[in-house]
């Protein structure tokens, strides 16, 4: 049953996502796509989001998300430690944004649930680059 909702919940989140990304698809591959996909059905399953709560949570996350890649690819600021400030300024900024929309607790797990999604996916990506290497020990994946 809660299988079930998820994927209820992850289909009627999908044009959510996409309508508030309107110009993400342009930049990113298909795998892109589809990591962008399996986040929105972890951190939807990780979160308890029902339905009317991820309708208001993707526009902001992905708000939130763009300023960090902007701070992250600010090529002008090369202090990694001013980087990480801006970062942490933003999470906290936006936990109080988060808040309004989930309880405090699930507020405060958007953060760590968006770390283990992306070590998830970075443990992933080293597997698959190790078994590539196997295969073809002569090449490098450069």
């Amino acid at each position: 049953m809660r299988t079930l909702r998820l994927i209820m919940v992850f289909f009627l989140l999908t044009p959510v996502v996409i309508f508030a990304q309107d110009d993400e698809p342009a930049r990113m591959g298909n795998e892109g796509k589809k990591i962008q996909a399996m986040e929105v059905a972890y951190m939807t399953k990780e979160l308890n989001l029902t339905p009317e709560e991820a309708q208001k949570f993707w526009p902001v996350f992905n708000k939130y998300r763009e300023e960090v890649r902007s701070v992250l690819n600010n090529r002008s600021n090369t202090d990694q430690l001013e980087k990480q400030q801006q970062v942490l300024d933003l999470r906290k900024r936006y936990r109080n944004d988060f808040s309004r929309i989930l309880t405090q607790e699930r507020a405060n797990r958007v953060f760590s649930s968006e770390d283990q999604f992306r070590q998830m996916v970075r443990r992933e990506f080293q597997k698959r680059q190790m078994e590539r290497r196997q295969i073809n020990p002569g090449k490098r994946g450069f």
